[in-house]
């Protein structure tokens, strides 16, 4: 089996990232190549740090990798920065009599937090004596991979009275499952 020299480093997987401070999408994986670009599978201890290069953030979780056979895994970073910044991320390794080898990624951008929206139903309030219940749809414009809580209460503005009208709602949390998009509120006009 003939050995390679550790030369130079290459991106295997390209990294995408999620929203600000969130763990990426999908990790980067750099692979350490001889001068004629063959993987180094020989190579079970260069570290390899990765870094921001360019852009104004905070990478996040474990930043140092150990090749094993001329493989690095990265499997927690996240970026903690702003949606409308650029960022290059640099790998780096001291490699064959110390030489510094480095790459780049390509330009990345934090995805955007997702939106929610809340929907208006309405229902005629009769004093019929049977409660009602009326149903707000909660929307989160994108999937998290995260599990997301939303904070709630009543407004108490309009007509309708707070524990006469409906049931008080005070300080309630509703829970979107990681990758859900809809939730539902419920509440009993009396």
């Amino acid at each position: 089996k003939p050995f390679w020299h550790p030369f130079k480093l290459a991106i295997a997987t390209a990294p995408v990232l999620a929203a600000s401070g969130e763990v990426f999408v999908t990790q980067p994986v750099v692979q350490i190549q001889d001068a004629t670009d063959r993987p180094v599978v020989t190579d079970d201890t260069t570290a390899i740090t990765l870094a921001i290069d360019s852009g104004q953030g905070t990478l996040g979780g474990t930043t140092t990798a150990r090749a094993s056979k001329g493989v690095a895994r990265f499997t927690d970073l996240t970026l903690t920065g702003s949606s409308t910044e650029k960022y290059v991320l640099k790998a780096s390794a001291a490699i064959h009599n110390a030489n510094a080898a480095e790459i780049e990624t390509a330009a990345l951008r934090l995805s955007e937090l997702p939106v929610l929206s809340v929907s208006t139903p309405m229902v005629a309030e009769g004093d019929t004596g049977e409660a009602t219940q009326l149903v707000f749809k909660v929307t989160l414009s994108a999937a998290s991979k995260s599990e997301v809580r939303v904070n709630y209460a009543d407004a108490q503005t309009g007509t309708a009275t707070s524990g006469t009208d409906y049931t008080a709602i005070e300080g309630e949390t509703g829970i979107f499952a990681a990758g859900g998009t809809e939730n539902d509120i419920k509440v009993m006009i009396t």
